[in-house]
């Protein structure tokens, strides 16, 4: 940590599931590094202090760090998505500033930089360059995850998707600049705001516990020396289903192997057939699988690792999703290869670092001749460059320039 701080940050998520802490806490620790302050703005502001006490053990955050309250932003009305429509991504804007004005009454810091690490919440169906400076007058910038549609071809349909997506808003007189973790777009981005846009890095949490956890133990033993092939929350987009089909196929044609699959079940996400097919599957590969649909999010990134480390494939198939994935960094830390669906950003970063093989999107066949493959490949994998790209001391350099700025 720096010394005496200069400039204060108000950090703002009004989502508060999945990597939503993890980023909140990376955030804080990168602009305290950076010499801030930071009044975090979140829906859980007492778990937000204890888990940046438990990543900066030894840093004293009394006079650097203010949390409080804001009010989980509620589901759109389109799809049950948290990026907003109309009515919900103005309200947010709206208790951002009410939350903002009450933390620096309360906190007597005064904020010199507002800063979302989940813009997308505040963008859908609000292509209004004013709205932040009538309701926050502070320069401002974030990271903004889905902005593929700048890939698609020039087409009517693109124009209005793009006035729906809301990112005309980034022509603010007070955005200062704007964040992604999907590179491949940012010309277009550029073109279309008037603003830098940056590649940022998807940067993962290191630290194991003390020792492996029971369910890592376990897993290894099952395992007795067979590969162990991943996936750590159990989404309809990251290929579960197709990993329990390649699971079947592998034990049909007695393949060596170990399936994992741990995290979150959400049952929601699968039609009624998907569930019963994904019922039936678990049932008859039970001895090669490890699947608790009861377990839940798995209790800290710590046990996370814990369990990530055991891998020896992970998997990262993706389907129907273009984004970045924190998965590519934690494979790369832990030097795994990975199995990814080709042609989006997680496909062409594993071919581009050589980190693993690529498929067909949702081919069980195709991963098991990948898992067979990655038995003998000698892929000279560039887990180093990746980990370099994706680092936290990158994130810390492009947030300090950010200050730079203010």
């Amino acid at each position: 940590m720096k010394g005496k701080p200069e400039k204060t940050v108000a950090l703002i998520d009004p989502v508060w599931v999945g990597h939503h802490p993890m980023y909140f806490t990376q955030f804080t620790g990168s602009f305290l590094r950076a010499g801030a302050r930071v009044i975090g703005l979140c829906p859980d502001p007492q778990g937000a202090l204890a888990n940046l006490r438990a990543a900066f053990p030894d840093a004293d955050l009394d006079g650097r760090v203010r949390m409080f309250n804001l009010r989980t932003g509620k589901r759109s009305f389109f799809n049950g998505r948290f990026e907003g429509d109309p009515a919900r991504t103005f309200d947010r804007w709206r208790k951002a500033a009410d939350a903002l004005a009450d933390a620096q009454s309360a906190s007597g810091w005064q904020a010199d930089l507002m800063y979302f690490p989940y813009l997308d919440s505040y963008l859908r169906f609000m292509p209004l360059p004013i709205l932040p400076e009538m309701l926050i007058h502070l320069p401002w910038s974030g990271l903004y995850l889905r902005n593929h549609h700048h890939g698609e071809k020039p087409s009517f349909a693109k124009r209005l998707r793009l006035l729906a997506k809301g990112d005309a808003i980034f022509r603010s007189r007070t955005c200062l600049e704007v964040g992604v973790l999907d590179e491949r777009f940012i010309p277009a981005m550029e073109q279309l705001t008037g603003k830098r846009v940056i590649a940022y890095p998807d940067v993962t949490q290191e630290g194991m516990p003390p020792a492996p956890t029971a369910l890592a133990e376990d897993i290894r033993n099952r395992a007795a020396g067979r590969p162990v092939i991943g996936i750590i929350g159990l989404e309809k987009r990251k290929g579960f289903l197709t990993l329990l089909r390649t699971a079947k196929l592998a034990k049909e044609r007695e393949i060596p192997a170990f399936f994992v699959c741990a995290g979150i079940y959400p049952p929601g996400e699968y039609t009624e057939e998907e569930r019963s097919e994904i019922s039936a599957l678990t049932e008859d590969v039970s001895d090669i699988l490890h699947f608790n649909p009861d377990s839940g999010r798995i209790a800290s990134e710590a046990d996370y690792n814990s369990l990530f480390s055991v891998f020896d494939i992970a998997w990262a198939a993706y389907e129907d999703f273009q984004g970045s994935s924190g998965t590519l960094s934690k494979a790369a830390l832990f030097g795994k290869t990975c199995i990814a669906t080709a042609g989006e950003c997680v496909g062409q970063r594993v071919e581009r670092y050589r980190m693993g093989m690529t498929i067909k999107q949702g081919s069980a066949e195709a991963a098991l001749e990948a898992i067979r493959q990655l038995a003998v490949a000698k892929l000279e994998p560039r887990f180093a460059d990746y980990r370099e790209d994706h680092s936290l001391a990158r994130l810390d350099s492009i947030l300090a320039n950010l200050l730079e700025r203010v």
